[in-house]
């Protein structure tokens, strides 16, 4: 009888130590309810946002830009766009956004080379599933 009247005497002791560790665990969690959804890339904004999707452009392109919106989220959330030939990183860019249009631009400074290209984009929380669009340059 006297080890059951201690073993339930510790039993409120180990639910407070299991909601403090639980919580710790949860605060180092980066989690949102954020999303991201028509994702496109062109060489105009109509706005800030692209008016159609490109799957192709010609080598002299003078920019090509890719527009996101982002939904649910709050002021301060951060997107990241990383832009990729044949799957090498060629640049990278973190912007801060709330619930609207997001975009990002590449601007090449010469001819692009022919061959497959990619921008990623990305809400930078431990949930976010990033979108990839591809497309060729010709």
């Amino acid at each position: 009888m006297k080890k059951m009247l201690v073993s339930l005497s510790l039993l409120p002791l180990m639910s407070v130590i299991g909601v403090v560790f639980l919580s710790g665990i949860l605060m180092s969690c980066n989690v949102s309810t954020a999303n991201l959804s028509d994702v496109k890339v062109c060489t105009s904004l109509n706005g800030s946002e692209c008016g159609s999707d490109v799957s192709s452009f010609m080598a002299d392109v003078q920019a090509i830009y890719c527009s996101a919106s982002l939904n649910n989220a709050p002021s301060g959330t951060k997107v990241v766009f990383e832009w990729k030939h044949e799957g090498e990183s060629i640049g990278k860019a973190e912007l801060e956004g709330s619930t609207g249009v997001v975009n990002s631009s590449f601007k090449p400074t010469a001819e692009l080379p022919a061959g497959k290209y990619s921008v990623t984009v990305k809400i930078n929380t431990d949930n976010a599933q990033p979108i990839t669009k591809e497309f060729r340059v010709e």
